[in-house]
C-alpha cells in the first residue's frame, strides 16, 4: 500500500521467510555453523532453541537450501503428532512408499531406505521444527530411530528446533537417555541494538534496491525498545509504523509514528518479555516506561476497572507530551463514571460516491442507527446518507452499536441470500469469530474466505469484506464491512443492515485494520475447498465445463486434471493478480466466479487494482 510513496519495490517487513531479505545476526551465524559442522561430522542429535520470533524457521530453511546433492532431508514442521504419524510423515517427506501401519514395520522400511542411501554415499537428515510440541512418547520414538546405525556411523541425523520449553521437556527423567545423545546444542538470541539497526537498514535496501533511510534515530530507538531485537516484532512494528507515516503523508518515520503504531498493535498487550542476561535489556528508559504504562492501562481496562483508574490515561498522555495536539486523539470520554465515545459525527447530507472535496465534520450526540434483522433474501437497502469525519470516532460509534451478527446480515443481503434462522443463537454460543462467520456463511449458501489483515488482497478479490478492529484500550472487538471503494480512494463502510454507512479515506482506515478479514462468496464448483490433480472426478469435470464456457480450450471432459486445465487457471490467476499455481483454490474460484457472472456479483470497485498504488 505504501510502496510507491516510499520508493519501494516491495514491502520490506513481510512476515515470510523470503531468502532475498536474509539477515543473520551473530547468534544466527553461530547456530548455522553448528548445524553445518554437525552434518559434516555425522553427529546423531542436534538441538537448536530460541524464543518466539527469533528466526528459527528462517534459519532452518537457509540451512536446508545450503545442503549439497549428497544429502537428503525430511523437514517436519507439524510437530503435534504421535509416534506413528511422525513415522508416516518421515516416509512421505523422503518419498518412501510403504503401506505399513505398525511402528516396527514402518521403522524397518525406513532402515532399509537409509541403508540404500548409505551405500550410495548419501546422508539423510530429519529436521523437526517446533519440537517443543512433541509428546514424550514421540520423542522416545525419535530416540529409537537414532539407533539406526552401522558399525561406523549413524544412518539418520536428527535435528530438533524449538522454543526454550524444549530444554525443559528434555530435562524430564523419562527422557534422560535422549538428552544424553544430544551432541550439539545452540541457543539463538535476539539481535543486539546495532544488529537491529543493521537489520532494518538491510531490509529497506533490498526492498528499494538502493540504500535509503526511512526511520529517524529516535524512531529506531523506539523500535528496539519495543522489539528488544526479536526479528518478528521488528517486522511488525516497522510495517505498522510505515503505514502510520504513510497515512500522515510523512516521508520519514518519527518516534511519534512508532508510538502510534505501538498503541494500535494488539501484540503490545499480550507479548511476553524475553528473559536473558545481557546489556541489551538496558533500553531507552523513557520509551520503555511509556510502553509499560500502555500495557498497564490495557490490563486495567480488561479487568473492568479502567474507569476507576482513568489517571493512567492522563499519565500516558503526559509521557507522550512531545506529540503535537493534532496527532493526539482522545479515544474515550469518561462521563458519570461510564465509558462513552468521545465524539460522534452527524450524517453528511451529500450521499454521492463520486470524488468531492473533503467532507465537513459536525460534532453532535450519538444517533444510533436502527438495526433490523434481515429476514430473507432481497435487494440491499438503498444507500442512506453517508457520514464523514474522524475515522477513530466513527469506528468507536460503530463498535457501540453493531455486532458481528448484524454485520453478516447485511453482507448476506448484498449476495441476495437469506440469513440463517438461528443466527442469533449462533452468535450467543460460538465465540471464535472465524467459526461464527464460516457457519453463518454456510447457512446462507455461501463460502467464507478468512484473511489476515491484508486490504491489498481484498481489493484484488474485489468482493465486499467484513473486518475486525480493536481501538487502543478497547477490550472488545468491533465489526464493520467495506462495501465499495471510490475512485478517490475512500472506503464505504456498512454496518448492520445498511441503515447507516460511512465514507472514510482508505489511508486513514489502514492503521485500524488490525484483525482478520472475512469474505463471503458463492461457489458453483462443489464443496471441495481446493480442486487439483488429486481432486474428485466430478469436481474436475465441472471445472473443465466452466473453463470451456469461459472460452478456454479443453481437449476433453475426462476427470484428468491435465495441462489444459492448469494453463487456463494460470491465465485466470494472472489476470486476477494472484499466485499462478494452476490450482483452483478459494481465491482462484472467486476469480472464476467474477469472470463467469460479471455484474451479477457484488464488487468493491469496477477496477480494484487502480487503488493499490496510489
Amino acid at each position: 500500500m505504501y510502496n510507491t510513496f516510499f520508493n519501494l519495490r516491495e514491502k520490506p517487513f513481510q512476515l515470510v521467510p523470503n531468502p532475498d531479505f536474509l539477515f543473520l545476526g551473530k547468534s544466527h551465524e553461530d547456530a548455522l555453523a553448528h548445524l553445518t559442522y554437525a552434518v559434516s561430522q555425522g553427529d546423531g542429535f542436534v538441538k537448536i532453541t530460541g524464543e518466539v520470533g527469533t528466526g528459527k524457521t528462517t534459519l532452518c530453511r537457509v540451512f536446508l537450501e545450503k545442503l549439497g546433492s549428497n544429502t537428503e532431508a525430511a523437514f517436519i514442521f507439524n510437530s503435534k503428532v504421535n509416534a506413528i504419524q511422525l513415522l508416516k510423515m518421515v516416509h512421505r517427506e523422503l518419498g518412501i512408499k510403504s503401506c505399513a501401519e505398525d511402528p516396527c514395520d514402518l521403522t524397518h522400511d525406513l532402515n532399509t531406505y537409509l541403508l540404500e542411501k548409505k551405500a550410495a554415499g548419501i546422508s539423510v537428515i530429519l529436521l523437526i521444527d517446533e519440537a517443543q510440541n512433541l509428546a514424550k512418547e514421540t520423542l522416545e520414538q525419535l530416540r529409537m530411530l537414532s539407533n539406526l546405525e552401522t558399525t561406523r556411523s549413524k544412518l539418520l541425523q536428527i535435528i530438533l528446533v524449538g522454543q526454550p520449553e524444549l530444554r525443559d521437556l528434555l530435562d524430564h527423567h523419562e527422557l534422560r537417555q535422549l538428552k544424553q545423545r544430544i551432541n550439539i546444542s545452540c541457543h539463538i538470541r535476539p539481535l543486539g541494538r546495532q544488529e537491529t539497526l543493521d537489520y532494518i537498514s538491510h531490509r529497506i535496501s533490498v526492498a528499494s534496491n538502493r540504500p535509503q533511510s526511512l526511520f529517524t534515530p529516535s524512531a529506531l530507538k523506539g523500535i528496539y525498545a519495543f522489539s528488544i531485537g526479536i526479528p518478528r516484532l521488528i517486522n511488525i512494528i516497522c510495517d505498522r509504523a510505515l503505514l502510520v507515516a504513510y497515512s500522515r503523508q510523512r516521508k520519514k518515520v518519527s518516534a511519534r509514528h512508532v508510538a502510534a503504531a505501538v498503541r494500535e498493535l494488539e501484540s503490545v498487550n499480550s507479548r511476553q518479555r524475553v528473559s536473558w542476561k545481557s546489556s541489551s535489556r538496558k533500553v531507552a528508559a523513557a520509551a520503555f516506561a511509556a510502553l509499560i504504562l500502555i500495557t498497564a492501562a490495557y490490563t486495567l481496562y480488561a479487568n473492568g476497572i479502567f474507569n476507576r483508574h482513568k489517571t493512567v490515561v492522563n499519565t500516558i498522555s503526559e509521557t507522550n507530551s512531545s506529540q503535537t495536539p493534532s496527532e493526539i486523539t482522545p479515544s474515550l470520554a469518561i462521563q458519570n463514571n461510564k465509558v462513552a465515545p468521545a465524539r460522534i459525527v452527524k450524517p453528511v447530507s451529500e450521499p454521492s460516491l463520486s470524488p468531492e472535496p473533503d467532507l465537513a465534520m459536525v460534532v453532535g450526540p450519538l444517533q444510533a442507527p436502527a438495526v433490523h434483522p434481515v429476514e430473507a433474501a432481497g435487494t440491499p437497502p438503498q444507500l442512506p446518507p453517508l457520514e464523514g469525519g474522524d475515522v477513530r470516532e466513527t469506528l468507536l460509534g460503530i463498535q457501540s452499536a453493531i455486532n458481528r451478527k448484524e454485520a453478516f446480515g447485511y453482507l448476506a443481503a448484498l449476495w441476495k441470500k437469506p440469513v440463517p434462522e438461528k443466527l442469533a443463537v449462533l452468535d450467543g454460543q460460538i465465540a471464535p469469530n472465524d467459526y461464527f462467520f464460516k457457519i453463518a456463511a454456510a447457512g446462507s449458501g455461501l463460502k467464507l474466505l478468512t484473511l489476515d489483515t491484508d486490504l491489498r488482497k481484498a481489493l484484488k478479490l474485489n468482493l465486499p469484506v467484513i473486518f475486525e478492529y480493536r481501538i487502543s484500550f478497547q477490550y472488545e472487538k468491533g465489526f464493520a464491512g467495506i462495501e465499495a471503494v471510490t475512485p478517490d480512494n475512500h472506503c464505504i463502510l456498512f454496518t448492520g443492515t445498511g441503515q447507516q454507512k460511512y465514507r472514510v479515506p482508505m489511508a486513514e482506515l489502514l492503521p485500524f485494520l488490525n484483525g482478520k478479514m472475512y469474505i463471503a462468496w458463492e461457489d458453483g464448483l462443489g464443496a471441495n475447498r481446493i480442486i487439483s490433480d488429486n481432486g474428485p472426478k466430478d469436481a474436475v469435470i465441472t471445472l473443465k465445463l466452466l473453463l470451456s464456457e469461459l472460452g478456454f480450450p479443453m481437449q476433453n471432459f475426462s476427470p484428468a486434471y491435465d495441462t489444459y486445465v492448469q494453463d487456463a487457471l494460470r491465465q485466470v490467476q494472472n489476470e486476477a493478480g494472484i499466485a499462478q499455481d494452476g490450482i483452483a483454490g478459494p481465491e482462484t474460484r472467486i476469480a472464476l466466479l467474477r469472470k463467469s457472472r460479471g455484474d451479477g456479483v457484488p464488487q468493491l470497485s469496477a477496477s480494484p487494482l487502480n487503488h493499490l498504488n496510489r
